[in-house]
């Protein structure tokens, strides 16, 4: 069975742009997941967009699923919220959380997804990629009970 979904690729940058793909043949670990929310991280997707990785970062900030290469073509992004269609029984009807690109469709391991805890909504999960950007902000500074911390442009978290 073809399966196919619509995807967000940056073809150049400043210029992007919608592709059909085909997905995979999901295997008896994977599964199939149908986008519901898929968030933009204002600061490194604009600087992916506007090309601005630099060439010594491009291992650095190749995000888990991506397809192509910096500057572009490249299919990036990694704040996905989905309904899983097809897969484990455990995971089949539930809302889950993936470091996924911009696709309205796509089929991964079982083991890359988190399930959404029931009654949060699938706009408030996407942003769960911001907390992971808090908790290695505070993993990288090591802060000591009682010292002062101030944070200064760190966006939403």
């Amino acid at each position: 069975m073809t399966r196919t979904a619509r995807a967000f690729w940056l073809h150049y940058p400043g210029h992007g742009e919608i592709r059909e793909v085909e997905l995979a043949e999901p295997g008896p670990e994977d599964v199939v997941v149908r986008t519901l929310c898929s968030g933009v991280s204002r600061g490194t997707e604009t600087l992916v967009f506007r090309g601005g990785v630099p060439e010594s970062q491009y291992g650095a900030m190749r995000a888990p699923f991506q397809d192509g290469e910096f500057p572009g073509p490249v299919k990036y992004g990694y704040l996905n919220v989905g309904l899983v269609e097809e897969g484990p029984a455990a995971l089949r009807g539930r809302t889950v959380f993936s470091l996924y690109p911009h696709q309205t469709r796509y089929v991964v391991p079982a083991s890359a997804v988190t399930p959404v805890p029931e009654g949060v909504p699938a706009p408030r999960a996407v942003l769960a990629g911001t907390v992971e950007t808090a908790v290695n902000a505070a993993w990288d500074a090591a802060p000591l009970l009682g010292d002062r911390i101030a944070v200064v442009g760190a966006g939403m978290v």
